[in-house]
């Protein structure tokens, strides 16, 4: 499964995307391995245009769901803690998100360097397309 942060999101629909992010999530969106969360959705279907939010709605819903529980909000908060002891500051919600994906074994995909500091201090398996893909 690859849960796909709605920063990749965002540059897959975005028709000016970077082309490298939105290839790689079409190839998993065909390959229906497309995880997303409540946080993910949220953040891009609250800030969507309204052209677009039906067809997001849409799409969403064929999406695999991975529900959030307090064991995902008990990691995150242990990541944070941990990070903050070394003086890195995360926002909560790519906690929460790092935290998803580390509690259902899914690869995070992602255009954040956050993730890319987050995995550099725990188990998170990641994968940034904008650096796979910026030249």
């Amino acid at each position: 499964m690859i849960l796909v942060d709605s920063s990749a999101l965002i540059d897959y629909y975005r028709p000016a995307g970077l082309p490298g992010v939105r290839s790689a999530v079409a190839k998993v969106i065909e390959a229906d391995l497309v995880a997303i969360n409540g946080v993910i959705q949220v953040e891009v279907l609250a800030f969507a245009d309204v052209i677009s939010y039906r067809k997001l709605v849409s799409d969403f819903k064929v999406f695999h769901w991975l529900a959030l529980h307090e064991t995902e909000f008990d990691l995150a908060t242990e990541i944070g803690f941990s990070l903050r002891r070394k003086a890195i500051t995360i926002p909560a919600t790519d906690l929460i998100i790092a935290a998803s994906a580390i509690h259902s074994d899914a690869i995070l995909y992602h255009v954040d360097s956050h993730f890319d500091t987050i995995s550099k201090h725990c188990d998170l398996k990641s994968r940034n397309l904008g650096a796979d893909h910026s030249s």
